[in-house]
């Protein structure tokens, strides 16, 4: 008996990837709603901006979230990756680009401003494509070249923690620090470097997962610790792109590539 090509093993991981399209798409809404405001009205825009960098990181659980799913669910679809891929372009390329753009128009430079949101989408874009093209592991055995989603948190939580208290804006050292992580990241996303897929390890994940879930509620109640704990979290992602390639091994690629063959002989 052949079996159906949708059930809930599918149809739930799938739901949680859309929530995390759709938070990359408020996120964007968010923002744009904050560059319309007017100049007397630059202090709602700036939490607007943060809010929308929480959006970002919020998407990033949910990402981590469906692939979970599918596997425990043994719910892995065709489908789910493809729908996967729109996701990271929406909520890690294009909602990030939109984001920096915003931050921007604090200048009176017109070069940076189109500059750096350019080359963060277009990095996005070209980093994606060529994820699909040379690693169809989908990064169970390392991520060929520093994953998207590093990027975008690296914008989210510098954004968010520039936006707070003492600081109130980007500009002078910290702008320069902000455009030379976004050139680092971008050069790391297109080498060779493999990186390993922390949403992998269970409890790597579930510490991601607290981390975002805290930084959400300190920004309701406590706005000065969750600016600290939005620091600590980018010197953990710090360590991340600086460290990462030494723990992805031969072994896991070639374990992964063996998973990739026995859920193929078991669909067909």
């Amino acid at each position: 008996m052949q079996r159906p090509l949708w059930n809930w093993r599918h149809i739930l991981p799938s739901l949680v990837t859309l929530a995390a399209m759709l938070a990359g798409f408020i996120s964007i809404l968010v923002t744009t709603h904050g560059m319309s405001l007017a100049e007397n009205q630059q202090l709602a825009a700036k939490e607007l901006y943060r809010w929308a960098a929480l959006l970002i990181m919020l998407a990033m659980i949910l990402d981590g979230l469906d692939g979970n799913l599918a596997r425990w669910l043994k719910g892995q679809s065709d489908f789910g990756a493809e729908l996967d891929t729109y996701v990271d372009l929406t909520a890690f390329g294009i909602a990030p680009a939109i984001l920096v753009f915003a931050i921007t128009l604090q200048t009176r430079e017109p070069f940076w401003r189109v500059l750096l949101p350019s080359a963060v989408a277009l990095s996005g874009v070209v980093r994606l494509a060529r994820f699909k093209v040379k690693d169809p592991l989908r990064g169970q055995g390392g991520y060929a070249g520093l994953p998207i989603t590093a990027n975008a948190a690296w914008v989210a939580l510098f954004i968010y923690v520039t936006l707070a208290p003492p600081h109130d804006r980007l500009e002078g050292w910290l702008a320069i620090l902000f455009l030379f992580g976004i050139v680092v990241f971008i050069v790391l996303q297109l080498t060779n470097l493999r990186y390993p897929k922390p949403t992998k390890k269970a409890s790597l994940f579930i510490l991601c997962i607290v981390f975002v879930a805290t930084l959400w509620g300190l920004s309701i109640h406590n706005p000065l610790y969750a600016a600290r704990l939005a620091i600590l979290m980018m010197a953990l992602g710090l360590i991340y792109v600086m460290i990462g390639p030494m723990f992805v091994k031969g072994v896991e690629a070639r374990r992964a590539r063996k998973e990739l063959r026995e859920n193929t002989d078991v669909k067909d």
